[in-house]
């Protein structure tokens, strides 16, 4: 499975890739929202994991983008905003889940395995 990883914090996007390609994945990460409509045509991921709360450019307003241009790409939300308005717009702007910060590495991986 191909999976994008985007998330400002390299301590989780490092530690989420590297536990991702150990268990076969391929996979790219990207420390900003900016150019994620680019990664997903150079790419062609099977799942995108998205962070919410990044400097510049929200993984809100990447994930709206995303659906607004077609993309049927699941989009598993990772995030520290675990108010339920955050949660219910991620899911109102087509996020498939969200699973809160700080989760279990083999939790993310559970749900994201289960998309297959």
């Amino acid at each position: 499975m191909k999976v994008l990883v985007v998330d400002d914090e390299p301590v989780i996007g490092k530690m989420v890739k590297t536990a991702l390609e150990n268990r076969g994945h391929e996979v790219m990460w990207m420390e900003s929202a900016e150019g994620v409509l680019e990664a997903v045509e150079s790419f062609s991921p099977d799942v995108i994991l998205l962070d919410i709360n990044m400097p510049g450019r929200s993984g809100f307003d990447a994930l709206s983008e995303l659906k607004s241009s077609g993309s049927d790409i699941p989009v598993i939300v990772m995030s520290v905003l675990s108010q339920d308005f955050n949660i219910e717009k991620a899911y109102d702007l087509g996020a498939r889940d969200y699973v809160i910060k700080p989760f279990s590495l083999n939790h993310l991986i559970r749900k994201l395995e289960s998309l297959k």
